[in-house]
């Protein structure tokens, strides 16, 4: 897992300032990546995105008796080592990983994870929720992350999840 920041130019507004939030227009992006997944985070919002890989460069796990005596029911936590593909497993170290530092993935009406949409090359990206130092943002900050976090991620089709009506 490596992490770093990264910051993407969003326009500025007068909600920015009356909370005392910096008006630079950037945005301050943390980037953190996985074995396949990339995680792109906004802390001051609470917003974030999980990027998962493409379908087709995932890995199967061996189906080995030497790979299922390795992977026991106790290592797995009750998972079956079939199920343990590449991208499985990255997924979940990621989830695990994000979750210690207060991200977690924001889940719709019907318990499942809500979609930011499709990266330019065909990956999903998943929305992630973490508390916001400052309290919940106004819609002018809400929509500057967002706007960072597509241009960051790479976000093929970015206004459809927009907050302004």
């Amino acid at each position: 897992m490596t992490q770093r920041r990264c910051r993407s130019s969003a326009p500025a507004g007068v909600c920015s300032a009356a909370r005392g939030v910096r008006r630079s227009g950037f945005v301050d992006v943390i980037v953190v990546e996985f074995a396949v997944h990339i995680a792109y985070l906004d802390p001051r919002t609470g917003t974030g995105y999980l990027v998962t890989p493409r379908a087709e460069s995932d890995v199967a796990a061996l189906d080995d008796p030497l790979v299922g005596a390795a992977w026991s029911e106790s290592l797995l936590g009750g998972a079956c080592a079939k199920e343990l593909s590449l991208h499985a497993a990255d997924r979940r170290y990621a989830f695990e990983r994000l979750a210690l530092d207060g991200w977690v993935p924001l889940h719709d009406e019907n318990g499942e994870i809500e979609e930011a949409g499709w990266t330019t090359d065909g990956r999903l990206a998943l929305c992630l929720y973490g508390d916001p130092p400052l309290g919940e943002p106004c819609m002018e900050e809400l929509n500057r992350s967002l706007t960072a976090l597509d241009l960051v991620a790479g976000l093929h089709d970015p206004a459809y999840h927009r907050t302004d009506g």
